[in-house]
């Protein structure tokens, strides 16, 4: 089954409010458990205004099952960030084939060189996921004021090995 990434819009509200209180969701990606509808609707409002960065969903027919991102670093360097959100869609790849999807568009759309990623470093399936996206390990970065995430291992991809 394939998928298409669609620019994200107002209505997706309900899907972000679902995955980002979703615990088990939580603790694959950023640990911190925000309760509030008013403070995720907050967030995701913000995303909606942002110019320099690109939100799309991911979707399979006319379902959304999840959230992908091109985040500006610098003219060069982008980091992404990937979410299955209906965990009835895990462990089918489609993670991979929106990875594959938003480099390319990040490459040869907006012209970056590089992209970047920060994944918990026993969130195995995430890794392999990357990994078989041509992502290669760079290390682990501390994040020591972060209860809920203190260590993330570092994840890059440049443009030249992309195109192998």
């Amino acid at each position: 089954m394939s998928i298409k990434l669609q620019k994200i819009k107002k209505s997706d509200l309900k899907y972000f409010l679902k995955w980002w209180k979703d615990k088990e969701i939580i603790k694959l990606t950023s640990g911190f458990y925000e309760k509030s509808d008013k403070v995720l609707a907050g967030y995701f409002q913000e995303i909606l205004k942002n110019t320099k960065d690109h939100h799309y969903s991911i979707q399979t027919g006319v379902k959304v099952i999840g959230h992908i991102a091109i985040i500006r670093k610098n003219k060069n360097t982008f980091e992404t960030q990937v979410v299955i959100g209906e965990k009835k869609y895990w462990g089918k790849g489609f993670g991979s084939q929106a990875i594959k999807m938003i480099i390319k568009t990040a490459f040869k759309k907006f012209g970056y060189k590089k992209a970047y990623l920060e994944v918990r470093p026993d969130n195995i399936r995430a890794i392999s996921a990357y990994e078989s996206c041509g992502f290669v390990r760079n290390g682990f970065k501390r994040y020591p004021k972060n209860k809920y995430q203190p260590i993330v291992l570092k994840m890059v991809l440049s443009k030249n090995n992309s195109e192998r």
